[in-house]
């Protein structure tokens, strides 16, 4: 681990990461840093970061997943949506991807039927673990139009996992329990 710090000393002090193209350790490294900047709310660090390891490895989903977090939270609609859906052409069954993806449009492009069907997507694909989570996220996009349907999510979740915290207060908020 003491290598590894060095190594990043060296890479940062030289200033030798914005010429590594397709390079994976540098990209790994750059989307560790991002992520934790991201982490930390410095966000045009971890935007810096991010956009040096998807030049890195233009291939990696994570980056561009985690990178289009930072323009959402930077309230860049479009470059976020850009990176998110990137991320899923890279790997179009990786759950993270379609989960940020989904939960995107349905919160913020104003298009919670296809985000709706993304998260699907993501519920197909994922672990049971995860699907918790995907599954309540079905919820709260469908919340808005369909309160029947949200709390038909929320007890999916909540089949699959009866302490779900978020899905039983959400459900609870609807006045229905399980």
């Amino acid at each position: 681990m003491k290598g590894a710090g060095a190594f990043l000393f060296a890479l940062l002090a030289s200033g030798c990461q914005a010429s590594m193209v397709d390079n994976p350790q540098a990209a790994a490294l750059n989307l560790e840093l991002g992520a934790s900047y991201l982490s930390q709310g410095r966000l045009e660090l971890a935007r810096d970061k991010l956009t040096r390891a998807t030049r890195q490895d233009p291939g990696s989903s994570e980056a561009h997943r985690v990178l289009g977090m930072v323009f959402e939270s930077l309230n860049d609609a479009a470059r976020a949506e850009n990176h998110y859906r990137r991320a899923v052409r890279l790997a179009p069954r990786d759950v993270e991807a379609l989960n940020s993806l989904g939960v995107f449009q349905c919160l913020q492009t104003g298009n919670p039927s296809q985000g709706l069907e993304v998260l699907k997507r993501a519920a197909r694909e994922a672990s049971d673990a995860r699907r918790v989570e995907v599954y309540t996220n079905c919820g709260l996009c469908e919340l808005p139009q369909d309160s029947a349907n949200a709390r038909r999510w929320f007890r999916l979740a909540l089949e699959l996992d009866p302490r779900h915290e978020p899905a039983r207060l959400f459900l609870e908020s609807l006045g229905a329990h399980n």
